[in-house]
């Protein structure tokens, strides 16, 4: 039915590419970005929510190709704590994403947007959040299979 080796693989290329990603969010995020450089974000962005949405529908395929039920798998607390933090960080993406989505005026206009020191406090720390959890999800899921 479904191939287990090929929904592992592209979970975790999807694991990888989300943390490019990110990590290229969070280095090319600052105050006073040129229009190629939000550009850049904006393609990094588009990078974040596929590969969010990859990981999604690879982990409910997994989940249901698992020799287990899923009510069994669901029932592990390292599994439950694991999807818990997968949306919380899915959700958090939210403000950055619907603030460079508004960007995208300015930048048809020829001008890069303005960033004010509240957004950039709260967009810096929203992806250091993410990357301390991409790095806290994989030790989540040894558990899970433990």
């Amino acid at each position: 039915m479904l191939n287990p080796d090929l929904l592992m693989a592209l979970h975790y290329c999807a694991v990888i590419t989300l943390t490019g990603a990110v990590t290229s969010e969070y280095f090319l995020f600052r105050r006073g970005m040129s229009i190629e450089q939000v550009r850049k974000l904006l393609i990094a962005d588009s990078l974040v929510a596929l590969a969010l949405l990859l990981i999604f529908i690879t982990g409910v395929l997994q989940l249901l190709a698992h020799p287990l039920e899923p009510r069994v798998v669901l029932a592990n607390p390292g599994y439950r704590i694991k999807l818990l933090l997968f949306f919380a960080m899915a959700i958090s993406f939210g403000y950055p994403s619907r603030l460079f989505h508004h960007w995208r005026r300015s930048l048809r206009q020829g001008r890069a947007p303005m960033v004010s020191i509240q957004q950039q406090f709260w967009v810096v720390w929203i992806l250091r959040a993410n990357l301390l959890l991409l790095a806290l999800i994989p030790l989540l899921a040894k558990l899970a299979n433990d």
